[in-house]
């Protein structure tokens, strides 16, 4: 942990729209049980290395479904249920909504984590969050989406708008551009690799092997990737 994490109070923001209708694009390799399960564990996953990361003060779910925000509740006393409103629909309203929760707490930055990075660890959060810059993003593996932004709320932070969709990455570049945010790029296997499409499946299938022998995950490119 840097010393300027010590001092920062950094809330990690996790949107999870459902757990039983998301990840419909993997439904040519997984029924809808399957995706439930697959859904529950890696958002569960992602929750956990935020919370060993141990430079986060919070893990905020951010969901519409009750069911999310009634599972987000047993993951431990440290993770928060927050209810998006219905006028934030969305990625970028889910966010919004965690950056305002943060902001009335104190906090000093927000992390936003996609609930679908099955190799997100304790040190992938470690070394976003050991970056100085005001706005950080982890790519995915296309170097077109953003699974991952570090937002420190000083300044311009406040305005900063997310851009989650269509060619995040570069747009999340030139919103902090225009607002004269210094940006920082950090790229990790943990943090690139997302389950998206039947592609992304494959791929993890064949990194299962891998991680059972030791072999951390690679940075390899995919077909497809998501914002």
């Amino acid at each position: 942990m840097t010393d300027g994490s010590r001092r920062e109070r950094i809330i990690a923001v996790v949107p999870v729209r459902s757990l039983r209708n998301g990840k419909t694009r993997l439904a040519t390799v997984l029924d809808e049980q399957g995706r439930e399960t697959l859904l529950r564990q890696t958002a569960a996953g992602v929750v956990v290395a935020a919370r060993h990361s141990g430079v986060v003060a919070t893990v905020l779910v951010v969901s519409q479904d009750a069911e999310v925000l009634t599972w987000a509740a047993t993951l431990g006393p440290d993770v928060i249920p927050v209810i998006q409103p219905a006028d934030r629909p969305g990625l970028n309203g889910a966010i919004e909504a965690g950056r305002e929760w943060a902001l009335y707490d104190g906090a000093t930055a927000i992390l936003s984590l996609f609930a679908d990075l099955p190799f997100l660890s304790p040190a992938d959060i470690r070394g976003l969050i050991a970056r100085a810059e005001p706005v950080v993003l982890g790519p995915d593996r296309r170097d077109e989406g953003t699974n991952a932004l570090l937002l420190r709320l000083a300044g311009n932070g406040v305005a900063f708008r997310f851009a989650f969709g269509e060619d995040s990455l570069t747009r999340h570049l030139d919103e902090a551009r225009r607002l004269g945010l210094d940006t920082g790029i950090y790229r990790a296997p943990g943090v690139a690799f997302d389950l998206d499409t039947p592609g992304d499946w494959t791929d993890y299938l064949a990194t299962l092997p891998n991680l059972a022998a030791g072999v951390e995950p690679t940075l390899a490119p995919c077909g497809v990737g998501i914002a």
